[in-house]
């Protein structure tokens, strides 16, 4: 592949990547968590020990809230800035599977296989989320590509760097950025029947380098925090996690199957024919290579599918080994790919994407001031693919294209809309405007006002329900860090209440209570008692006689003004 070719594949993923990044709102709930806890990283100027709401916090290890808090340092607390390390990391990440693709193979597959992952709906999604999957990816593909490059040439520096990826997935995620990898070079290795490798692996020095790099913040969380980090880490967030669900509803045996379908869209259409292909005209050989790979992608889903948790982040690595092979495939025997079943498999695809994005903006899901830009992007990328078609025979060129106009035209029709219905960026900068220190607050925790406002925000629970709401050691409840009080013995002036809740909030409480204005979908509220009392707000008002003390009195009075 000409040199072009590459620079302007890269240059394909910056755009992709980072356009519309400073206009994607930090979201609730997980989003918001990991950009919290890098502010008050940066705020506090501890950088070892990751903290909440000035709580201490176990959830992930620190390497990813490093790279946050750096941006910040760097750019300030933006979106732009929450959002710059998972983006390098996905440009990184194709870099990556690039020169593996040629080393391994040849340049037409490096290239072919990263255009497919770049033209991915999960990598496109991961790489702009301010979530720790995307540094994940990297470096868990970087040890298992490197444990195959020193399995196959036996140099040194493979190996080595195999144990310091390792490390770093270690400190990016936790126990199973080695543990996993592992697995699978086991799987592998007891396939190829193959032990005499082990011999020449520098066990006893690559383990070293791997504890070097990941043990010393985990030896240093210890020292300082002792049990409550043993029991919270690796208690809940690694062992509960793989034992008891955390949401049920997603236990289902074909969950993690739909997801790589669409995580894998518009390639994932080319599984089929290649299985078919490999199982009748192949005799069902695989070389070394094609072992290792499909070892690498089938132990990941399987590993994950037998989790009791599920999410739809946790198979994002299988798309590496699933790329590489997929684009190996189109660069041998391209013509035979791309059949008109396939074809009509991505333009039904792309179809029911339109068609899911205009029917979640009937149920007002999201808005709907820019879904014309979705078709218009279809428009585009129809054009385009059709000039690609006349420059160059290769058909996945026009496929890739639409999908990454198609993802551009998503970041502005839906995307970003849909970042300010699910973040409470609003409510921050009211509550950041009129320098409110402290305020009660009932129903969904918004951790994205805590983050734009820097107010401290106490989430009030029932008296009845206080007891079972307190954390407690390997149980989920002990994700509940956030500040929180008894409702009924609440002393602020102003208490601010999620739409969804008003009822709720108002059938606990004996008190009446009047509207005193909304922001975004937050309403807030002030007891009769204190009317006129909170004129520094300088809130608009509404309903200013009305005396909410019921739910049909909600359901009558919301949103007259």
């Amino acid at each position: 592949m000409a040199k072009w070719q590459w620079l302007l594949l890269f240059l394909v993923t910056a755009l992709l990547l980072f356009t519309g990044n400073s206009s994607l709102l930090v979201t609730d709930s997980v989003e918001s968590n990991y950009a919290l806890t890098a502010k008050e990283m940066v705020l506090s100027g501890d950088w070892l020990s990751p903290q909440i709401y000035g709580h201490y916090w176990y959830d992930k290890p620190v390497f990813f809230y490093w790279l946050t808090a750096l941006s910040y340092k760097l750019f300030g607390f933006t979106e732009f800035a929450s959002r710059f390390f998972p983006a390098v990391f996905g440009m990184a990440s194709i870099a990556l599977l690039g020169w593996a693709g040629s080393k391994l193979y040849n340049a037409r597959t490096g290239f072919y296989s990263a255009v497919i992952l770049v033209s991915s709906v999960e990598f496109f999604l991961i790489s702009k989320s301010i979530i720790t999957d995307a540094v994940l990816f990297f470096f868990f593909s970087a040890t298992l590509l490197c444990f195959y490059l020193g399995y196959s040439e036996g140099k040194a520096r493979y190996w080595y760097t195999m144990y310091a990826a390792a490390g770093l997935a270690v400190l990016t995620k936790g126990p199973i950025g080695v543990l996993l990898p592992g697995l699978i070079i086991t799987i592998f290795l007891l396939w190829q029947r193959d032990y005499v490798v082990l011999k020449r692996a520098h066990l006893v020095s690559g383990t070293l380098l791997c504890l070097l790099v990941a043990v010393p913040w985990y030896a240093a969380m210890y020292a300082l925090h002792g049990s409550d980090f043993v029991a919270t880490f690796f208690g809940t967030h690694n062992f509960l996690r793989a034992t008891v669900s955390e949401h049920p509803r997603d236990n289902v045996i074909y969950y993690y199957a739909l997801v790589n379908i669409l995580a894998l869209f518009p390639w994932s259409g080319l599984i089929p024919g290649a299985v078919y292909t490999w199982w009748h005209r192949d005799k069902r050989s695989l070389d070394t290579l094609q072992r290792f790979l499909l070892v690498w992608a089938v132990v990941v889903f399987a590993f994950f599918q037998c989790m009791a948790t599920k999410y739809i982040t946790y198979t994002y690595p299988l798309l590496f080994p699933a790329s590489l092979l997929l684009g190996s495939m189109v660069a041998r025997e391209e013509a035979s790919c791309f059949t008109k079943k396939y074809l009509a498999w991505v333009a039904c695809g792309f179809a029911a994407l339109l068609a899911a994005a205009f029917w979640a903006t009937s149920q007002g899901f999201m808005t709907d001031a820019y879904l014309f830009v979705l078709p218009l992007a279809v428009i585009i990328a129809g054009m385009l693919g059709f000039v690609l078609c006349l420059l160059s025979p290769a058909r996945i060129y026009p496929i890739a294209c639409t999908a990454v106009v198609f993802y551009l035209g998503l970041i502005f029709s839906i995307a970003i809309p849909f970042s300010q219905l699910r973040s409470a960026k609003d409510l921050g900068i009211m509550l950041a405007q009129h320098q409110v220190q402290e305020v009660g607050l009932y129903g969904s925790y918004p951790t994205s006002a805590v983050f734009y406002s820097g107010s401290k925000l106490v989430k009030l629970v029932p008296e009845k329900e206080l007891e079972t709401y307190k954390p407690k050691s390997m149980s989920w409840t002990s994700k509940n860090v956030m500040p929180f009080a008894a409702m009924e013995k609440q002393h602020y002036p102003l208490i601010i209440v999620s739409e969804k809740s008003v009822p709720d909030f108002l059938s606990h409480n004996h008190n009446r209570w009047l509207t005193a204005g909304r922001w975004g979908q937050y309403v807030l509220l002030e007891p009769v008692a204190a009317q006129g009392k909170i004129d520094n707000f300088q809130l608009k008002r509404y309903n200013k006689d009305a005396r909410l003390s019921a739910k049909s009195d909600w359901r009558n009075n919301h949103g007259r003004t």
